[in-house]
């Protein structure tokens, strides 16, 4: 990945970018510290640089010797190398170290306190511990400078060796060639053992091969559990800082003798480093060497673990062990709880970078234990998810198990979109989540299909308005009929929390006739939830009711107002409050009592229409109703007698004759007798001249005080009135039958007369055109009239 980069070049070209310098105190011999990032991808790295006045610079020689060692020694503990580069620099030879990204450990350890401090340390320890027993007992090498110094923490608190710029052969050849003579003026005094400090390298060479860095890791664990770089020599005799448990192993590191000095092995094998932490960290380095039932027991045990774990740790080393052996399958789904756990304490950002990559690989897994542990904890992790990583890469994958043949999986999956559902488009919450509840709503399992009309009605707020008068209603009606009691209760309560998508015609029509029978249901809670939305939308359709009412006295009082304007009289009862004729002037219009509400005017006003009782009864008449009075007898009727009327006669109504008074008929029926009625089939006399000339007189209808008109004031000619109320018209026709010389209503044209010797009927029919009853029949029909109009 990184080139080798050996050619001199110009500052200018560097092929990475330099950061924020780190302290120089906290860095390494003459070596300065700073954070980089590579040009080639972006990637962060350190990058360390040494400059000297000219190549030949016995710093310049060391640093180089150090690059040297750096890039061909490889362990776990060891600095990762990845590139160096030697430029010149305003009149400098700089040497420049570019490694894996990492900090001082005097910085790292600054921002740590109590027992977190305490079993950081014993991993971070037992870390140089293992690189130092590396050179010595496997490679022969002594390193020369271990302090505080020369370690360096990764991104993931990891410990890491390097400084190697006196590192030598243990058994060297010549001493004039041994690179740890530079330590006479590159390593501090209080850091060099008896031998180095008087040049004994024959002493050196005598030794074991970790004497001179046993000594340097003594050095190290005084400045780590003290918190302070080590000032002289004589501060390595206090040990108030070092725990109990450690304070022999420290005082044989620091033995005289280098005979005597203790092998770090040894103290890995002692087991005083270890701890929680690093016996987790342990395991989760050695995966791959653990059997399956070794893994289900550590990773059983490590959500327990995790409250004794430093946070800082946890965060940076451990959530990407456990990453990683989740994705590439060395974990099982049981750890996945642990990752989560941990994300949980990690800021915003943070988590955004970390956990959700990692979770978006493992949605796509076709493991079922990692699906199920991904689903159960999908409330955790799920409201951190951004919308495009749930639309574009996590929505497919957990959309598959909506078909998924466990129906437990199903029901999570379900409940998953709870959290996810919100997140996705328009797009494809119409074209694909809804066809998949759809199927779910009739699913074998009834607790999916309860928890499906919870759902719905959860989503209802994202869904657009026309999906939700589309699709709510259907489901939770559906849900209503469903045999299993939680899914009538979800489908009610699911009814009343959307009740802002049904409009009154819907609460009316299809909502309240669906509820009602479960007001009686045999459960308990359906009956509860039944009539809670019984109440709710009864309250909607009253509400509903009352703004209608409102409108409709808003229009009458414009109508009104207008009405004044203009000139015209008001009719008594239609002020601010209307009598109750003008309120229920509609409903009385059919029952023929429009005509007395004309009559009650004085004479003096009988040819004004009063402007606020038609507003009223315009307002009160359905949209589209109209009311069309028919044509009276003749056409020379003043004027004043049709606008008395008030626009509610009806001359063709049914129950007209039934408002006569008894008296009226009484003398109806003498008259009829007088002209010789018979009983006749054909039941009609034909009129006198003089019948005709007062059946074109206009009856008087003004100035009647019992609000009710009198059409039979002049009954001298037999065909003026009938004493019974008028047979309705059959209908016409091709199977019906009419009498004989009767004629169809509205036949003839109003306001002609009939001559005495026309031979027509006409005179003696009201204008409804139903023919005058004979006298055989005369009777009957005013028995039932009376009966009629008592009932009435």
């Amino acid at each position: 990945m990184f080139s080798r980069l050996t050619a001199l070049v110009s500052g200018t070209s560097l092929p990475f970018d330099l950061g924020e310098e780190f302290a120089r105190s906290s860095g390494f011999g003459s070596w300065q510290h700073f954070r980089g990032t590579l040009r080639a991808d972006g990637s962060a790295v350190s990058v360390f640089r040494l400059a000297a006045p000219g190549k030949g610079d016995a710093r310049l020689e060391a640093g180089r010797h150090g690059v040297k060692r750096l890039r061909t020694l490889r362990h776990p503990n060891v600095l990762v190398f990845k590139d160096s580069l030697e430029v010149e620099e305003r009149g400098e030879t700089v040497l420049y170290l570019v490694t894996e990204q990492v900090t001082p450990l005097s910085e790292v350890l600054a921002g740590m306190r109590g027992t977190d401090r305490e079993q950081y340390l014993c991993m971070g320890l037992s870390e140089v511990v293992s690189a130092l027993s590396f050179l010595a007992n496997d490679a022969g090498l002594v390193h020369g400078a271990v302090s505080m110094g020369a370690v360096a923490v990764t991104q993931s608190l990891d410990w890491k060796l390097h400084g190697f710029d006196v590192l030598s052969e243990h058994q060297f050849a010549s001493q004039y060639d041994l690179p740890l003579t530079a330590a006479d003026w590159l390593v501090p005094a209080q850091y060099k053992p008896g031998e180095v400090a008087k040049r004994d390298w024959q002493a050196v060479k005598d030794g074991p091969a970790w004497a001179v860095d046993a000594w340097g890791l003594g050095c190290l664990m005084q400045e780590v559990y003290s918190g302070q770089p080590l000032a002289r020599t004589e501060d390595l005799r206090n040990t108030d800082h070092i725990p109990k448990e450690l304070l022999q192993y420290y005082q044989r590191l620091l033995a005289s003798q280098p005979a005597r000095r203790l092998n770090p092995k040894q103290l890995l094998e002692a087991g005083v480093l270890k701890n929680r932490l690093a016996e987790a960290t342990s395991f989760l380095e050695n995966l791959a060497l653990k059997d399956s039932m070794e893994k289900d027991t550590f990773f059983k045990k490590l959500p327990s673990l995790l409250p004794s774990i430093p946070t800082p740790v946890a965060q940076r080393k451990l959530l990407p062990m456990l990453a990683n052996a989740i994705e590439f399958g060395g974990a099982p789904p049981v750890a996945l709880t642990t990752l989560l756990e941990i994300g949980k304490t990690l800021p915003e950002e943070d988590y955004a970078k970390q956990v959700v990559p990692i979770l978006t690989k493992l949605f796509a897994s076709n493991d079922r234990g990692i699906r199920r542990g991904l689903l159960e904890n999908i409330t955790t992790y799920g409201p951190h998810l951004p919308d495009k990583v749930v639309e574009e890469q996590i929505y497919n994958h957990v959309a598959a198990g909506f078909s998924d043949g466990n129906p437990y999986l199903r029901e999570l999956t379900l409940k998953s979109l709870a959290v996810l559902g919100p997140k996705l488009s328009q797009k494809t919450l119409n074209q694909s989540l809804l066809k998949h509840l759809a199927k779910l709503q009739v699913d074998e399992e009834a607790s999916i299909r309860a928890n499906t009309t919870v759902l719905l009605g959860n989503l209802a707020s994202h869904l657009s308005e026309a999906t939700c008068k589309k699709v709510l209603l259907n489901a939770f009606t559906r849900a209503l009929r469903d045999g299993f009691p939680p899914a009538r209760v979800a489908g009610l309560k699911a009814t009343v929390a959307t009740a802002k998508y049904h409009s009154p015609e819907d609460a009316a029509t299809r909502i309240l006739p669906a509820v009602g029978p479960l007001c009686v249901d045999a459960v308990h809670e359906v009956r509860a939830s039944a009539l809670t939305c019984l109440e709710h939308f009864t309250k909607q359709l009253k509400a509903h009711h009352a703004e209608l009412e409102k409108k409709a006295a808003a229009m009458a009082a414009t109508e009104a107002a207008i009405g004044q304007g203009s000139g015209g009289a008001a009719a008594p009862g239609a002020n601010g409050g209307g009598s109750l004729l003008n309120s229920f002037g509609w409903a009385a219009s059919s029952l023929g009592l429009g005509r007395g509400a004309g009559s009650v005017a004085a004479p003096s006003d009988a040819g004004a229409k009063p402007a606020a009782a038609a507003a009223v009864t315009a307002a009160a008449t359905p949209a589209g109703a109209t009311t069309a009075p028919t044509q009276r007898r003749d056409n020379s009727a003043p004027a004043a007698a049709a606008a008395a009327s008030n626009g509610w006669d009806e001359d063709d109504d049914l129950f007209e004759d039934m408002a006569d008074s008894g008296a009226a008929e009484r003398e109806a029926r003498q008259r009829l007798s007088k002209v010789g009625v018979g009983s006749s089939r054909l039941g009609v006399t034909r009129p006198t001249a003089s019948a005709a000339a007062a059946a074109a007189a206009p009856s008087p209808r003004v100035g009647s005080n019992d609000g009710w008109g009198d059409d039979f004031e002049d009954l001298d000619a037999p065909a003026a009135a009938t004493a019974a109320p008028a047979r309705p018209a059959p209908p016409a026709g091709p199977g019906s039958r009419r009498p004989l010389g009767a004629r169809p209503v509205g036949t003839r044209a109003a306001g002609s007369t009939s001559s005495v010797g026309s031979g027509s009927a006409a005179a003696g029919r009201k204008p409804g055109g139903g023919m005058k009853l004979g006298a055989g029949r005369l009777g009957a029909a005013k028995l039932q009239a009376d009966a009629d109009f008592d009932n009435w």
